[in-house]
């Protein structure tokens, strides 16, 4: 058995006679300007002394030259960013020792990354722009409206951070989003991968689990309803305040009970959206998590988590599906609602319309307050509402629907698609799917002669505010556009043998049939009296 083989790699691919000479390299490898490595034979007794006695440096840089040779004729040489984050980058520079922490976990997400996303997208300087400016471009969160800081941030909670960031930043960075996205994406997987650097638990679980709720939560708010991978996330988010939130009820533990509040609250729309069954329930099985029964988001939560329960599984059109399906599904049949489902309808409008009444009225509640109080109940008012909406084949003027129904869905819609007129902090998916869903009814009642003067002008404000937000590929945007410019091309003035309009006052005179009413007479009036309506 030989001790050494006979020829280089490079003679022996081309199946030529490898002659050494007096140098370390063959002759054929000197006159190429390539590296002679010799490879032992399978059947070699010992590696050759060339290679026995490299060092590993030495052989990583001879496989790195090799590589750049290879990439060079192939016209692939990369180009060196200084600009760019790497795992040697030092933090003691000036502009960049003050973030700390923040660079371990950009190059993390970097290394988990695809390759294939520009090197752009890690330039020190815009990832630095994107963190600090995150409070800036996103409005407070409602279920979380002290600003959270972290000096130790983790890396999904960065990969959320710099995705939310970029969509709601100018026009430079907003094209970087859909890259941002992917990131994300790859990060959230990260967290069912045994062993992978994004699902490495450090020394502190608790400040982990929570960042990672947290970044959850806020890729949630503006990838649900294009991305029904949002419920899993929802679920993945859980499982992970049930394992490590803390026993004991201090400061700490009101955090958690604020994001656990904030998971509920991400579930609900998105089981509204698609009519599923909600994964959060009511009452959170750990102690120091539940709360008050006279929390504001409770009381919200509780009784839509009660209400969509109830239709979950009945195979009900959806308020997505009406932007998803090519054809619009034919109406149900009205004998499929019992009374029962009424029943259910009505005790849930019951319980919305209290809940208005009790934190409208609140003395400790700021005007910001109380506009969010008044914008959850209207979106709230209109899922309601839309229960019976899409199964009369999302048909304003169906035989099936009374004029008193008309008015009521008529009005829900309207003053839901003014809430962009007066809030310049809706951002959310759900938000934006709600509010278009609005318009799409508003404008069927300009087709049946119900419009109101400004209609057509709060909808183009509505549509302007979509255009205006670059967002991810798909763009939720540019789906909601397209809907609501193929509805507004059918918009004709009715004729004489049009639909009849809507009762234009069901308040005056005892001959109106308020027995339709779903909603309290009075949470009518407020909403037709509201500044949204002005």
């Amino acid at each position: 058995m030989q001790n050494a083989p006979k020829a280089c790699i490079n003679c022996r691919r081309q199946k030529m006679k490898c002659v050494m000479e007096d140098t370390d390299r063959c002759r054929r490898c000197r006159r190429s300007g390539l590296p002679c490595v010799f490879v032992p034979r399978a059947n070699a007794a010992t590696l050759p002394d060339v290679m026995r006695n490299w060092s590993e440096d030495e052989f990583k840089g001879d496989v790195l030259r090799r590589l750049r040779i290879i990439e060079e004729r192939m016209g692939l040489a990369a180009v060196v960013d200084d600009q760019v984050v790497s795992p040697a980058f030092q933090t003691d520079e000036p502009e960049f020792s003050s973030l700390g922490a923040l660079w371990d976990a950009v190059v993390v997400l970097q290394r988990t990354a695809p390759s294939t996303l520009p090197r752009s997208i890690w330039r020190k300087s815009t990832v630095k722009d994107l963190w600090l400016s995150f409070h800036d471009r996103m409005p407070g969160l409602h279920f979380m409206p002290r600003k959270q800081t972290f000096s130790a941030p983790q890396p999904l909670l960065v990969a959320s951070i710099l995705f939310c960031s970029s969509v709601r930043g100018p026009q430079e960075v907003a094209e970087l989003a859909p890259h941002y996205l992917q990131v994300l994406f790859h990060a959230i997987a990260q967290l069912s991968i045994p062993g992978s650097e994004v699902g490495k638990v450090p020394g502190d679980p608790e400040e982990w689990a929570f960042q990672t709720v947290l970044g959850l939560i806020l890729a949630g708010l503006l990838t649900e309803a294009i991305h029904r991978e949002t419920g899993i996330w929802i679920s993945i988010a859980y499982r992970l305040i049930l394992e490590n939130c803390p026993a004991q009820i201090d400061e700490t533990s009101r955090e958690w009970r604020k994001l656990f509040s904030g998971l509920q609250i991400i579930d609900l729309e998105h089981a509204s959206l698609h009519l599923s069954c909600p994964i959060i329930p009511i009452e959170c099985p750990l102690r120091g998590l539940q709360t008050s029964n006279r929390d504001q988001l409770y009381r919200l939560s509780r009784m839509m988590h009660t209400g969509l329960t109830h239709f979950t599984g009945r195979g009900l059109p959806t308020v997505w599906s009406c932007f998803t399906d090519p054809e619009p599904r034919p109406a149900l049949l009205m004998s499929n609602f019992t009374a029962v489902d009424a029943a259910v309808i009505r005790d849930w409008a019951r319980q919305l319309d209290e809940w208005l009444v009790e934190f409208s009225h609140s003395a400790e509640g700021s005007e910001q307050d109380l506009k969010v109080v008044f914008r959850q109940y209207v979106l709230h008012r209109l899922v309601v509402l839309s229960i019976y909406h899409p199964a009369r084949g999302c048909d304003l003027w169906s035989n099936s629907t009374t004029p008193q129904e008309q008015q009521e869905l008529l009005l829900s819609a309207r003053a839901t698609l003014k809430l962009h007129s007066h809030d310049n902090t809706i951002w959310s998916n759900w938000d934006q799917v709600m509010i278009t869903w609005a318009s799409l009814i508003v404008i069927q009642g300009v087709e049946g002669g119900a419009g109101e003067p400004d209609d057509l002008h709060n909808i183009k404000i509505h549509i302007d505010k979509l255009k205006q937000a670059i967002g991810p590929q798909p763009r939720l945007g540019d789906k909601l556009v397209a809907r609501l410019e193929t509805s507004l091309a059918n918009v004709h003035t009715p004729g004489s043998d049009g639909p009849q309009g809507l009762v234009q006052n069901p308040y005056i005179g005892d001959a109106v049939d308020r027995s339709w009413h779903i909603f309290d007479e009075a949470s009518l009036q407020s909403m037709i009296n509201s500044n949204w309506m002005v």
